[in-house]
């Protein structure tokens, strides 16, 4: 449930906020709600649009970007498409999972849900049941594993970057560089930043 003080911040925020996917809100106020003191929420003053962003397969967001989180969705839709390939290269976060004792009232029935998909989907695996509900219950607990310091999903074709699982990739790599919509966060776009393609847009923007 969303609390007054943010949906008080969305209504201030109408940019952003106005025409928001409740998914988009509905993980944001997770997010606020676990990690008050560090969750940052853009607003429309930071916020840039960029429509005219083009990857350019360099694998530098691939491999720089540290943690690849995934999110609930994620979990269910792999989970859905029995892709083990992908649920088995994913590590839920121990640092993380102490904040379950916040949501102590939450966890059986969290439970309860994972179980019920698992077998609503066909898969009898208990491996992915923690995915399962502990996605469902916090937001930044479950990543990628990395690989040869990046993703282990990261490969490269003809020395570009492609993802092996591109079609069903991570929803935080597929909104990528985007935060809602088609605005991103202004400090993202520097001239020298990680992202070759942001730094030519900013190049651009300046002249």
């Amino acid at each position: 449930m969303v609390s007054e003080d943010l949906l008080r911040f969305f209504n201030d925020n109408p940019l952003l906020y106005g025409r928001a996917g409740r998914e988009d809100l509905d993980q944001l106020s997770r997010i606020c709600e676990l990690f008050p003191d560090s969750a940052r929420l853009l607003g429309d003053r930071e916020a840039v649009e960029l429509p005219e962003f083009e990857c350019l397969r360099c694998g530098r967001c691939c491999s720089s970007i540290r943690f690849i989180s995934v999110c609930h969705g994620d979990v269910k839709r792999w989970v859905g498409q029995k892709r083990a390939d992908i649920l088995e290269r994913l590590v839920v976060d121990r640092r993380r999972t102490p904040l379950l004792a916040m949501r102590r009232d939450a966890v059986e029935a969290a439970k309860e849900e994972a179980r019920s998909f698992l077998s609503g989907a066909g898969v009898d695996d208990e491996r992915f049941f923690e995915l399962l509900y502990v996605t469902g219950l916090l937001e930044c607990a479950v990543y990628v594993k990395r690989k040869d310091r990046g993703c282990t999903f990261l490969q490269y074709v003809e020395g570009r970057a492609a993802c092996a699982i591109q079609d069903t990739k991570p929803r935080v790599c597929e909104k990528f560089p985007y935060y809602i919509g088609k605005y991103t966060d202004s400090r993202l776009l520097k001239e020298d930043s990680f992202c070759p393609s942001l730094g030519e847009i900013a190049k651009k923007r300046t002249k």
